[in-house]
């Protein structure tokens, strides 16, 4: 019969079963993204009804508050933390489904692939020998993302691991910036902003057509930036003229908001746009480093933000998405975050 050293067994068995204690101690179960705020800042301020909420804030990959497994800590203990994944500079963002954020960072040259849902934060510099240059706008269609780059004058698709399926344009952008998806007619609209125009593609990167040209003329654009779009048209950051534009989507142009000035209701430089549930528009204002809200008539409604780092205030803010529940995503570029608001909707 073999023989076996009692004492080696018994010091063995009694490592395991402290092992298994200390990582099952160390465990730490997933944290709340946004956690209550007792006194929230809101806007307009009390005794106003308030119509916007402040929520929270995303800087890197802890502020997602993952789980740790008893493993994970273990291993952590032995060779320190790992340093999280941090926002450099936030500029385009997307909201998909199941809790995928996509958010275009241009100081980092990267794409961070976020999900709320599971707590996840992948960055994606590249793929096989090819690097982002500048990506600056995202865009979902189901669980396929659309990155344009500046810098690579192209739309590059790829999928929730960050795995590239194709990339297209480069014969037809110029500085391809914000991105949008229709719905309605499955249409990618690119703004080409250094060719004044909007570029139509299928999903499939096929070309279809140019939308408008340079000037100051309604449906002319100078120098836009951002895009997105509803069920029935398309909303223009038309930067260079300091105005939005209501499109249809065969670029004829049906309403225009804003104005030059520095009076309520003028923009300086119109970044994001979006819409929320109650067909509120909203600009954010990379000069003003504010965001306005308008009703479906052009009329402002509402505006918060100042330049700062503290809650509610930005420093170069640039996209922002608005999700199901109404919950208000910016890109807070130099202050190197997300920060997100809520929509109130108006009491009965």
């Amino acid at each position: 019969m073999p023989c076996f050293d009692k004492r080696i067994m018994t010091v063995s068995l009694f490592g395991c079963l402290m092992f298994g204690t200390i990582a099952s101690g160390c465990a730490r179960p997933a944290g709340i993204v946004f956690p209550a705020i007792e006194s929230p800042k809101s806007w307009p301020t009390p005794p106003q009804q308030s119509r916007i909420q402040y929520v929270g804030a995303i800087a890197d990959s802890d502020d997602l508050q993952a789980s740790q497994s008893g493993w994970e800590a273990f291993q952590s203990g032995l060779r320190g933390p790992r340093p999280p994944i941090r926002l450099s500079g936030p500029h385009g963002l997307a909201i998909g489904q199941d809790g995928w954020l996509a958010v275009a960072d241009v100081s980092a040259a990267a794409v961070h692939l976020i999900n709320i849902n599971t707590r996840s934060h992948r960055i994606i510099a590249g793929w096989e020998d090819q690097r982002f240059a500048a990506p600056v706008g995202t865009a979902w269609v189901g669980q396929r993302l659309f990155v344009t780059d500046a810098g690579r004058h192209e739309v590059i698709e790829m999928n929730t691991m960050g795995i590239v399926n194709r990339h297209f344009g480069i014969d037809d952008l110029r500085r391809p910036v914000g991105i949008t998806y229709s719905q309605t007619n499955q249409r990618l609209y690119v703004v080409d902003g250094n060719a004044h125009r909007l570029a139509v593609f299928t999903v499939e990167g096929q070309l279809e057509k140019f939308i408008g040209q340079r000037g100051s003329a309604p449906g002319e654009f100078n120098y836009p930036s951002h895009i997105t779009s509803t069920l029935d048209r398309i909303l223009v950051a038309d930067s260079g003229n300091f105005r939005a534009q209501w499109l249809d989507f065969d670029g004829h142009c049906q309403q225009v908001i804003g104005q030059k000035g520095d009076g309520a209701g003028d923009l300086s430089l119109p970044k994001g746009v979006a819409v929320d549930s109650d067909g509120h528009i909203y600009v954010v204002d990379a000069h003003f480093e504010n965001v306005q809200i308008f009703n479906d008539q052009g009329q402002l409604l509402l505006a918060w933000g100042e330049e700062g780092r503290n809650v509610g205030e930005f420093i170069l803010p640039a996209g922002i998405a608005i999700d199901s529940l109404d919950r208000i995503w910016i890109a807070d570029a130099g202050n190197r975050r997300i920060q997100v608001f809520q929509y109130m909707k108006a009491k009965s």
